[in-house]
């Protein structure tokens, strides 16, 4: 839903109005939320959007309790929705309408059109007035939330004892920096189209060995997108290539080219540029990258327990069996 496009990662899951089922009624109330309704069309709209969003198959859906559970995340999602809602009107905290014309032009513009962009929200159930509303009540939602969030802090033991905790998180296997050159030979290709394919490649061995530079020569005959950079890999560490050429790069000397390596992909010449120990990132190199995941982990918490808090205080009823 276009929702999940206004609003940030992490305030989506907490906020986004997911999608409704087609099995249920599209009479009636859901819930109440502090007496607001929010109607079986409501939900069922978002189910819908909720199946196409993950790719749910409700037909494949064996056992029934699953389609009821993924149901009830959808209310349960509308309801938190509603409650931010009505705190955004309590006190008043609502999206100015710059940022509100900001995020609708967001969405606009992911469109060919703007008859399309009407054409899509129609299908949601939404006129352009009513999509604008909607808008607003997203992000109002999201400032608000955001301001919850700005209470989260994180100490320097805590970056000490993540550290710590996580020992792996930070290390840092050998690498290898390459260059290579490519001849392709098609995965089926019979002995002899394989054999003219190496006759080339060792040519290009034969000028290699009278000195000629590696690079200039990847950029003159390797078939791979890497020759504009002259044959460079960058650096890898194991097991990002393929058996055959992981092995060969990592066993060649640094400065050295390997011999011809066969891989899926054809005849290879490998030359190592550089290589790199596995190594373990200091502390000190880290406490910037483990500040801001525990800054985010935190803000998510904070975000969590406002609607748990909220919930706590509401009236909420639920009139489905779910």
């Amino acid at each position: 839903m276009m929702t999940r496009q206004i609003l940030a990662s992490g305030v989506l899951a907490i906020l986004a109005a997911l999608p409704a089922s087609a099995q249920m009624s599209a009479y009636g109330t859901a819930a109440r939320v502090n007496g607001v309704e929010i109607t079986n069309e409501k939900l069922e709209k978002n189910f819908e959007e909720y199946q196409s969003e993950n790719n749910v198959n409700v037909g494949a859906i064996r056992h029934p309790f699953r389609i009821t559970e993924m149901k009830r995340e959808v209310l349960d999602m509308l309801i938190d929705q509603e409650l931010v809602w009505q705190v955004v009107q309590d006190r008043d905290l609502y999206a100015s309408p710059e940022i509100v014309e900001q995020s609708l032009n967001r969405i606009l513009g992911q469109f060919p059109s703007e008859d399309e962009f009407v054409t899509r929200i129609s299908v949601e159930g939404f006129t352009p007035e009513s999509y604008r509303e909607h808008v607003r009540r997203m992000v109002s939602g999201q400032l608000y939330l955001e301001t919850v969030a700005e209470s989260a802090a994180v100490s320097a033991d805590e970056i000490h004892d993540f550290y710590a905790d996580n020992p792996d998180k930070f290390e840092v296997p050998e690498m290898t920096r390459a260059r290579h050159i490519l001849l392709t030979v098609h995965p089926n290709a019979n002995a002899e189209t394989r054999a003219k394919v190496r006759e080339r490649m060792d040519v290009i061995v034969a000028q290699l060995e009278g000195g000629a530079e590696f690079a200039a020569l990847a950029t003159a005959y390797s078939e791979d997108s890497s020759k504009d950079n002259g044959g460079d890999l960058g650096y890898f560490s194991r097991g990002e290539m393929v058996a055959q050429f992981d092995e060969a790069a990592f066993a060649t000397e640094v400065g050295a080219v390997s011999g011809i390596v066969e891989t899926i992909y054809g005849l290879h010449l490998i030359k190592v540029e550089d290589r790199q120990p596995a190594q373990i990132v200091p502390e000190s190199m880290a406490q910037q990258q483990i500040y801001e995941h525990l800054l985010e982990v935190k803000r998510r918490q904070a975000m969590r327990d406002e609607i748990a808090t909220l919930r706590a205080s509401a009236d909420i009823e639920v009139l489905l069996p779910l």
